[in-house]
């Protein structure tokens, strides 16, 4: 028998496959229409009550006394669609820019329900998969458009059409997402596809998450740049102790927000700030601001290396080229025009237009639920414009990956011409 030195795992040992979740006995099967509505019933039901219980604490706390407990039923199904990033209207005030972080609270709930719901369907194939998904997020809409209509007040409230549009793009998103780690293959909702266009998700997904990454990365530094004036803030807005834990619970769950904030603000087009004021890399003129900690992180001039941060987008755009599949190049033909022929293939920019279009997409989503109203004059609009940070990303991007892929097969179409035509003459 061979000796296995302890502490060491023996060789050849086979690894522990992906874990997924398995169907168990004891959930009842059902229909995929009915199983989704059940999910989705319980995620809306169990949201609820968890931000039911966040607003009875707060009020508790508040020692208002005013309000009824109707009344604060009414505003924690406020809170359950501002937790969906649904706009809400105080008074005449509408909010829009909402805290990222906060959507933890709904993604891990219906992710749970998502996996519920294809334990009791069993699907078989990518459309009952598909199915389960739609009908979910269908019937978690309408059960957020109907909470909407409960909760709202003259005072406070929130649109109900954009409330069940809110909540069916995130349970769908969410419930593809699980559908992929429960599902027998990874790639079972996109196998139908054509390759050439699956080839083209994954380099999009690494990038847009590579300037996610840079944007978190510069929104750390500049909150250690700007720390004293963001604490000065804090205490202003919340002397003691536990309002000052509420405003940093707050801050927390903007920190997402404002990454993308970064992100636009390594991408060119910057944050825009009511009517005039602007902050991107070349212009920083944020005007007059009320005082609140997630604005004061905000440069009040231009850093000295604001310039360069253009190469992050150029990078990132270079490594999209050499995330797509690629076949093996080599210079060929005997006459100039033909050596520049084999230059491009149709399959690779295609696969790189897929790409391109996917992160426009996805910078457009993001760029879009981080911007919006903060009140009215300077802060009717606060955040990046979701058109400009979706072009700026496809064109920086795109411009990088196209050089990357095009000048090397230059350079070596040419040399390899000129070396046939200097062969040929000798």
């Amino acid at each position: 028998m061979a000796n296995v030195l302890s502490g060491k795992k023996p060789r050849g040992v086979p690894r522990r496959q992906w874990r997924r979740p398995v169907p168990e006995e004891y959930i009842n099967h059902y229909p995929p229409l009915i199983s989704a509505s059940i999910a989705a019933f319980a995620a809306v039901v169990i949201g609820y009550v968890i931000t039911l219980g966040f607003v009875m604490a707060v009020w508790l706390v508040g020692a208002q006394g005013t309000e009824s407990t109707f009344t604060v039923m009414r505003a924690a199904g406020i809170a359950w669609q501002v937790l969906h990033l649904t706009p809400v209207v105080i008074g005449t005030v509408t909010i829009g820019v909402l805290p990222w972080g906060f959507l933890a609270i709904p993604i891990l709930i219906v992710w749970k329900a998502t996996q519920w719901a294809l334990k009791s369907a069993q699907p078989k194939n990518a459309g009952d998969f598909i199915r389960v998904a739609v009908s979910l997020s269908a019937m978690y809409a309408l059960l957020a458009f109907g909470l909407s209509l409960i909760s709202n007040t003259p005072d406070l409230k929130t649109p109900a059409i954009s409330s069940a549009v809110h909540a069916f793009v995130l349970v769908l998103v969410v419930t593809l997402v699980c559908i992929n780690t429960y599902a027998p293959s990874r790639t079972i909702l996109i196998d139908a596809l054509p390759k050439i266009i699956v080839d083209g998700i994954r380099p999009a997904l690494i990038a847009f998450g590579l300037l996610l990454t840079f944007g978190s990365l510069l929104t750390s530094i500049s909150l250690a740049l700007h720390w004293m004036e963001i604490r000065a803030v804090t205490s202003i807005m919340a002397p003691g102790a536990i309002d000052g834990f509420f405003m940093t619970l707050l801050g927390i769950g903007y920190m997402p927000t404002v990454s993308v904030w970064a992100l636009s603000y390594v991408l060119g087009p910057g944050i825009a700030i009511g009517g005039g004021g602007v902050v991107t890399s070349q212009l920083a003129s944020p005007g007059a601001l009320p005082a609140f900690p997630l604005l004061s992180i905000l440069p009040i001039e231009t850093p000295p290396y604001a310039s360069y941060l253009i190469a992050i987008p150029l990078l990132i755009g270079a490594a999209i080229y050499f995330l797509i599949p690629r076949e093996r190049w080599v210079a060929q033909g005997d006459s100039l025009a033909v050596a520049m022929s084999f230059v491009l293939r149709w399959r690779e920019v295609v696969t790189l237009l897929v790409s391109l279009v996917i992160l426009g997409i996805l910078s457009w989503l993001a760029a879009a639920a981080s911007s919006g109203p903060l009140g009215v004059s300077f802060l009717k609009f606060v955040g990046p414009m979701p058109n400009q940070v979706a072009l700026a990303a496809i064109s920086i991007c795109g411009l990088a990956a196209l050089l990357t892929m095009v000048v090397p097969r230059l350079v070596l179409s040419i040399i390899h011409w000129l070396t046939h035509r200097e062969s040929a003459t000798k």
